[in-house]
């Protein structure tokens, strides 16, 4: 999971770099669709945490016909509903952006990139639920594997369709899109073939309806709130986009390279979340509980112990590594404030990760939900509305930092007191 996570945010880097030498105009689009973009990767990514979880346990337990049944069910599950939002995402991109403060020319260099996003929306849905489902049986090397091989495949096409090459004209935002969309689609086929040829987990046989309603059921049950949860995130960042617009496109921008490398440096913590959710599920599954709770003391120990280290370096090394993607002034300062204040918080971001993700295999998705709620609504979006009035872009990023912490321990006591009553409720002796 460390390699393909690696693999996929370090092309997102090398992708906001080219963008930032064809313009400061492209890269302050570019960074106005990251909430909107995260949003429906969220949904996604809502469906397979569902489907991991129901599936972890399933794998606990041995049932390997019910483990088949499942993954049709929930790809199926994830193509209808990404084909649904995907028709209607398409007609409201001009409406949903404006209102998030995007004009102009900024707005066309938009129109032009969401519109072929939303043609491969699919595409990008499906290798996120069967990386799950794999990984959820215990392969997680096929599903590292796909990522890396999905992102060096993006990190190929893009500088020939941003720039050009030969006969294929220069495209700049819009070949970006087409770049991610055609990477995706392979990947989308890969992951199909490996799921039904290698790993035999998709059942192409007509169910009866009642089973796949009952697969559904199962699944929603999770991935509803754990969606929610996701969705969080994004709308929250939406938010933050259109605070930061009042500054001009080049704080947006400055915001959009900050939360790239932020991505870099937070990318052990986002292996580690989808990697403790499985092994917790499946030991939960199999009754072995000490286990289940070695591996969670284990992982918001090493999640304090890597935010301490990133917050140190990315504040010796944020300026000249920010310099690297665009040379306007005002976009560098305002990145490099974001680089010095909110990794202070990552070790309580790190622990808030692995509660979410452990409620969520136990089956508890709703406590991960009442904890991203709390995270952004109660204390993220008040905080930087109220600081923005009187520090500007500074108290944004600081609020951002602030509530990291204080919901980073919420969620590591919330497990530790959660956890000894669940074994004992669930322990046959």
């Amino acid at each position: 999971m460390l390699l393909g996570i690696s693999a996929s945010i370090i092309a997102n880097i090398i992708e906001i770099w080219f963008l930032g030498q064809v313009g400061t105009q492209e890269l302050a689009a570019y960074s106005f669709t990251f909430p909107v973009t995260g949003a429906l990767t969220s949904l996604s990514l809502g469906v397979s945490i569902g489907l991991s979880s129901v599936l972890a346990r399933t794998v606990g337990e041995g049932d390997q016909l019910r483990i088949r049944r499942l993954t049709t069910d929930g790809v199926a599950l994830a193509t209808v509903i990404m084909l649904l939002m995907g028709v209607i995402g398409y007609f409201s991109i001009d409406a949903l952006f404006t209102a998030m403060g995007a004009t102009g020319k900024t707005l066309d260099l938009i129109r032009s990139y969401m519109q072929i996003w939303y043609l491969g929306l699919v595409f990008i849905a499906v290798p996120f639920v069967g990386s799950n489902a794999l990984r959820a049986t215990g392969d997680a090397r096929i599903s590292g594997a796909i990522m890396v091989g999905g992102s060096i495949l993006n990190i190929m096409l893009d500088p020939i369709l941003i720039f050009g090459w030969g006969s294929i004209p220069a495209m700049g935002l819009q070949g970006a899109a087409l770049a991610l969309v055609l990477g995706r689609g392979v990947l989308c086929l890969v992951t199909v073939y490996v799921l039904y040829a290698r790993e035999r987990l998709l059942d192409l046989s007509v169910p009866p309806l009642h089973e796949v309603i009952n697969s559904w059921k199962q699944i929603m049950v999770v991935s509803i709130p754990a969606t929610a949860t996701q969705l969080i995130g994004p709308v929250s960042t939406a938010i933050i986009v259109t605070l930061l617009a009042n500054y001009g496109e080049e704080a947006v921008a400055g915001f959009g390279i900050a939360s790239r490398i932020e991505g870099l440096s937070v990318i052990p913590l986002y292996a580690l979340s989808a990697s403790i959710g499985p092994y917790v599920g499946q030991n939960w599954g199999a009754r072995l509980y000490h286990r289940a709770n070695r591996a969670m003391q284990l992982a918001f120990v090493f999640s304090v112990a890597w935010g301490m280290l990133v917050a140190l370096l990315l504040a010796l090394v944020a300026l000249p590594l920010v310099g690297m993607f665009d040379d306007n002034q005002q976009v560098r300062r305002i990145a490099v404030s974001y680089l010095y204040l909110v990794p202070l918080s990552y070790a309580g971001w790190g622990a808030l990760m692995m509660s979410s993700a452990i409620f969520n295999s136990l089956g508890r998705p709703l406590r991960s939900t009442l904890m991203s709620v709390t995270r952004m609504f109660v204390l993220y979006v008040p905080l930087a509305m109220i600081a923005e009035r009187y520090f500007g872009y500074i108290g944004i990023f600081a609020s951002a930092c602030a509530t990291n912490l204080i919901m980073g321990l919420v969620g590591f006591i919330w497990n530790r007191k959660t956890w000894g009553p669940e074994v004992n409720k669930s322990d046959p002796e």
